[in-house]
Formats: C-alpha cells, structure tokens, sequence
C-alpha cells in the first residue's frame, strides 16, 4: 500500500492521459465523413416540368431548382420571436425559382404538387407558404403535377402573376 500512495502522481497522469484519448477517440472526426450525394437534384416529375419551363422562360429568366425559402425571404427586423420564425422557414425549399437574368433577383417561384399535397400536414404547410410569400410580395405559382407541360401554357402561367 506505501508502494501505491508514493507513487500516486504516476496514477493521476496515468487516469488524465487515459481520459484524453478516450475523450479525443470520441469527439474526433471520421476519416471519412458520413455523406454520400443524393443524386439528381429534382424528382422525375420535377424534371419533366424543369424542360418545359426552360422552352417557356429561357429567354427572359434564369431558373433555379430546390431553392431554400430563407434564402427568398426574410423576416422584418424588430419581429416579436424573430427566431420562431426564421425557423419555420429554415428548411422548407420551393422547387423552381425564376430570376430576371445578371441580377438574379427573384421574380417569381415555382411550386409543383403532386398527391402529397392533399395531406393534412402538407395542406397547413402549403397554407403557411402561400401566406409568406403573399406577405413578402413574391408570386408564388403553384401547379399539379402532370403527364405533360405546354410551354406556351406554363408561360401564361406565369405572365397571368408578374
């Protein structure tokens, strides 16, 4: 026991440098990281839109796919729960977002709705939508998902709200 006590320092440093690379083995980073890509950008459906919306608009706007809703608005300065807000619209995106070209100002977004959108939880989200987007004064055109997309219609579309 006197062995033990006259060498206690030994025993502290040794319990401290076991604790540290027990601790630096769990917090430390993987060699590799946990992602993979997801692959193609947009659903089938998504796509099939994107083509007819690009013979509709190429012209005249630049469009982007799976646009985050925070990166198109934001909430007004001085908001009661400011952060409440931001967040619920965080991770909400909108498929298509229409730009005037070399500005990339938003003009318009695009959503597409398939059956999902008959949902209760996904009817209150589209709700919620709709009111920001009406809110902040960006048109916000929401279209069914079909087997097919006139340009020339999905322009009127569009025209009908700019």
């Amino acid at each position: 026991m006197d062995l033990l006590l006259a060498y206690w320092p030994f025993w502290v440093l040794a319990a401290v440098v076991i604790s540290a690379i027990l601790l630096a083995k769990m917090y430390s980073q993987p060699a590799r990281l946990p992602y993979r890509a997801r692959g193609r950008l947009v659903t089938k459906a998504e796509l099939r839109f994107y083509k007819s919306l690009y013979k509709a608009v190429q012209d005249d706007f630049e469009i982007f796919a799976m646009v985050r809703i925070a990166d198109l608005l934001r909430v007004e300065e001085n908001t009661q729960n400011k952060r409440r807000w931001i967040n619920k619209i965080l991770a909400k995106h909108v498929d298509f977002v229409l730009c005037e070209p070399g500005k990339l100002v938003p003009r318009i977004c695009i959503e597409l709705d398939d059956s999902s959108h008959q949902r209760q939880d996904r009817i209150e989200r589209d709700e919620f939508v709709d009111a920001a987007f009406d809110s902040a004064g960006l048109p916000l055109l929401r279209i069914a998902v079909q087997k097919s997309y006139p340009p020339r219609e999905v322009r009127e579309l569009i025209d009908e709200l700019l």
